[in-house]
Formats: C-alpha cells, structure tokens, sequence
C-alpha cells in the first residue's frame, strides 16, 4: 500500500518577507515547505516560514531527525534558520543539504557577528552534506535527484520520488530558453510540481532567475504534472494581485496558488 504524503505549505514569498495586513491571505513568509510520510519531515529551503514549522514541531517530540534541503544561500531561503526552534533540543538532530561551502556560508551567517550563537553551538546535533547537480541519494526510503537551476549564482532544483509518488521543487529558476525542455523532463509526471511564480508576465526580468505562473502552467503541460502549486511571490505583491493570478489561472484544473499554513495530500 502506498504511503500518504503530507505536504505543507510555511512560506510563499520571494526576496524577503512581508508582514502586511494586506497579505494576510497568502502570507508573508519566504519559501519553506515539508514533506512529511511515515513520521519523517524533509523540509524544502529554510525561509522564514521554517520558524513557524519550528514551532509545530515543539509538540511532536517523537519527530527526532529533520533533514532540510537548501536550493541556494540568498538570505531568503535561509533567514529561517536564525532561532529555529530545533537548534536549542538536544534530542533533535538536524541535517542540512546545499550547494558547494554549505557549512561555511552558513556558519559565517548565522553567527557571530551577525547571531550570537552560530550553528555549531548549538544543543542540537548538526550535520552539513553537500551536494551537487545531478546528485541522487537515499533519505527515509525517498529518492533525492538534484538539477541546476537557472538562477545568479546557482541554485538547486529538487525531486524527490518514493511510495509511487513524485514531488518536483523548481524554486529560483527562470524557464526560458533552452532550460525548458530539460525542466519538463526533470519533472516529468510529478504528482506536484512547486514552481517559482515570482512575477506576472508583465513585470518579468529576464536575468533575474525567476519565472511567472503561465511559464509554471506551460511547464507543468509539458511534463505531464498532476498539479503545479505556484510560489514564491513577489515581496511587494499583495494579496489583492496575487488573487487576480490565481483568478486568471481557474480555468486550468492543475494550478494551485500556495497559501501558507495549505496541506496537500498525495
């Protein structure tokens, strides 16, 4: 029988965090989700919203090893990891996953001078794996295949196949040109496919390593996905826009706009 995939939704935004009243609905978080099958938690880049997840586990004391998988160390996808609850159980042991000098940008940013205690002080046992494009390896019975994503300075795409199932993390990546085909194969018949949906059509900047909702939709088509969950808003978009996205994409059946605190089921 295959197992349930729990996946929740803890933050949605891009470059930095937002809290606003006017984005209450979608939330203001930066970018963290977690797959959690079998009592396992592998959690997808360490935002803002990893701090709320943080908190949701101080009650799940059973939940002893959490394996966070970074797509690249711009501040957004990593400013959680400052007073994650975790770090201060000792019981806990935290391993993290990211690109070439892992444990030295992060040990360099999240402590002194910028935090008093840094990773390694903390009460946690912690363990830094690198990891690099084209990668595959072994987490919980979960299969892990990396990609490079199409990003300044890089970034790692993620999916993650086990139980029948298959989740694609596209985050941080620019779909034009001829990085769309290999996208569409690297996600080929996800059962989610979570992709960067930064801008609208309209204010898209080539370059900037970002991507739109309709490239997410034409992507999703292409590699015969179940369902696109579109994320990583723009930090200055508000709720009232993104609803007008989500508003345009209705018609399309395989499109969900993420909200935090969301849950799908596969």
């Amino acid at each position: 029988m295959d197992e349930i995939w729990k996946v929740t939704v803890w933050g949605v935004r891009g470059s930095l965090p937002r809290p606003s009243p006017a984005c209450m609905e979608y939330g203001g978080n930066t970018a963290c989700i977690a797959l959690e099958q079998k009592g396992h938690i592998l959690v997808l880049d360490a935002g803002t919203g990893l701090l709320s997840l943080g908190q949701a586990l101080a009650s799940q004391k059973n939940i002893k090893r959490l394996d966070i998988l970074l797509s690249h160390f711009h501040i957004d996808h990593v400013m959680g990891l400052y007073a994650f609850p975790p770090f201060f159980d000792p019981d806990r042991e935290i391993h993290l996953y990211g690109g070439t000098g892992l444990a030295r940008y992060l040990e360099t940013l999240v402590g002194p001078p910028f935090w008093p205690l840094g990773i390694h002080g903390s009460p946690a046992k912690v363990s830094f794996h690198e990891i690099q494009p084209k990668d595959s390896f072994c987490l919980d019975g979960l299969t892990v295949c990396t990609m490079a994503g199409n990003h300044p300075g890089g970034s790692l795409l993620y999916r993650i196949d086990g139980s029948g199932k298959r989740l694609t993390y596209a985050l941080d990546c620019e779909a034009g040109g001829p990085v769309f085909s290999s996208l569409a194969e690297f996600a080929r018949k996800s059962d989610l496919l979570v992709w960067d949906a930064s801008f609208t059509s309209l204010d898209l900047r080539p370059g900037w390593g970002h991507s739109t909702w309709e490239q997410g939709l034409e992507l999703g088509c292409a590699a015969q996905a179940r369902q696109v969950l579109m994320t990583h808003y723009s930090w200055d978009y508000l709720d009232e826009l993104i609803r007008c996205q989500e508003m345009q994409a209705g018609q399309e059946g395989i499109c969900r706009f993420a909200k935090e605190g969301m849950v799908i089921t596969l």
